[in-house]
């Protein structure tokens, strides 16, 4: 009896013993764990960049522009003016008169193969900063009527990259940018007139929730147009207005005319219009497209 009470005893004492190793081992981890969580360096987060960090960072560098345009509404709506630099390096100058502040007159057409002085290319880079380019436009709704305005647009890659700004007064732009804009219409006025111009193209963006109203409410022709695709190398003057809505584009070629005249009068009764606006389809977008005749010239 006493050696089964004695066998009891030492495997009660075994027990006791084993579980205090493995508690003192768990403290020791733990402490050891505690101390590596000390000595642990930790990472920094990201600092995240302020509304007003991130206005001021985008209004930095320049865009990617190959090609630029520039429209003019002179002091009390007396007319407007257009300026469209080519990848080439070429330039059209369109000039309209407003009499009375009611009746507009042709577009004055004047062309230049290329700016002498590197004035061109200067104008361009001037008009690919962001600066310039995102313009602050909160004075607009202050400014009057007698003051001259300005937008401007840029592309790259036939259109498939485009950037604008607001139009807003002429005054608000840097120096150096009205300077180079100053330069250029005081060359445009020793411009010769070109001849072989037979109208202007502009176009805007159609929201999709308009285009139901304007075809079956209002019975306005959807005309499809082929999109020549991104690797195109050059672009009608169709296809060119609607990838770049707000440009004014001229049409030389009498064929392309041609075709203007053509979906202005898609379906229309009676003498051929050569001015006025259709609806077209590129791809899965909807543009108005305008057309302005330009002036006589013998």
């Amino acid at each position: 009896m006493r050696l089964v009470f004695l066998i009891l005893i030492s495997t009660l004492c075994a027990t006791v013993l084993v579980f205090s190793q493995n508690d003192g081992g768990r403290s020791i981890n733990k402490k050891g764990q505690d101390v590596n969580k000390e000595n642990k360096v930790q990472k920094a987060s990201p600092r995240i960049p302020s509304v007003e960090e991130l206005l001021k960072k985008s209004k930095e560098g320049k865009v990617d522009a190959d090609s630029m345009w520039l429209i003019i509404e002179h002091a009390k709506r007396s007319g407007q003016t257009a300026i469209d630099l080519q990848s080439d390096g070429s330039c059209w100058v369109l000039e309209k008169k407003v009499i009375s502040g009611v009746n507009a007159s042709p577009y004055v057409v004047k062309y230049i193969s290329k700016f002498p002085n590197q004035i061109g290319e200067n104008l361009l880079s001037l008009g690919r900063e962001k600066k310039i380019l995102f313009a602050d436009n909160s004075n607009f709704a202050r400014s009057s009527i007698n003051e001259e305005k300005l937008r401007i647009g840029v592309s790259s890659n036939n259109g498939r990259s485009v950037h604008t700004s607001p139009l807003i007064s002429f005054s608000q732009y840097p120096d150096s940018f009205r300077e180079a804009v100053t330069l250029v219409l005081e060359l445009s006025r020793t411009m010769p007139v070109n001849k072989e111009a037979m109208g202007i193209l502009s176009a805007e963006f159609v929201n999709p929730s308009q285009v139901r109203r304007l075809t079956v409410l209002q019975g306005q022709k959807l005309i499809a147009v082929k999109d020549p695709g991104k690797d195109a190398k050059t672009l009608s003057a169709i296809i060119a207005a609607a990838r770049m809505p707000g440009r004014k584009v001229v049409v030389s070629d009498p064929e392309e005319w041609l075709r203007v005249v053509t979906y202005l009068n898609y379906n229309k009764r009676g003498p051929n219009v050569n001015e006025g606006r259709f609806l077209i389809s590129v791809g899965k977008q909807t543009y108005r497209v305008y057309a302005e005749k330009t002036a006589e010239v013998r």
